[in-house]
């Protein structure tokens, strides 16, 4: 009978540890990929048109997405419900809203340089 409250302890021990990790699994660094890519087109003014690819490779949907946007800056129009800035020095993500697992969310900007943008936060939502 003393086996009993050892096995129940261990399994006990192994629901909380595996909980535990499923629920911070997706971290800005590792779970959003930021893509710039050079379109090769001219936009306002002559600058260069890029386009920005965010990524969610989280198995989770994830929301609030943030990221740093290293002085962003552009002669064209981004749509604000797509990449618009926020709080802090960070541009929010598809106005905050959900970005299903392995789904895009793209935007193009013009300026006469690419700007370095990297993730800086998001929430995880429910699997």
């Amino acid at each position: 009978m003393a086996t009993a409250p050892k096995f129940l302890i261990a399994l006990l021990f192994i629901v909380v540890s595996v909980h535990g990790t499923n629920e911070e699994q997706c971290a800005a660094s590792s779970s959003i990929q930021v893509e710039t890519i050079n379109t090769g087109e001219s936009g306002g003014g002559g600058d260069t048109v890029f386009e920005v690819q965010v990524k969610n490779l989280c198995s989770c949907s994830v929301r609030n997405v943030r990221l740093d946007g290293g002085g962003f800056a552009t002669t064209v129009e981004v749509d604000p419900a797509v990449f618009r800035a926020a709080d802090g020095g960070a541009y929010l993500v598809n106005g905050g809203e959900p970005i299903a697992s392995m789904a895009t969310v793209t935007f193009r900007y013009s300026w006469d340089h690419f700007f370095q943008i990297t993730p800086r936060s998001l929430e995880e939502d429910q699997c």
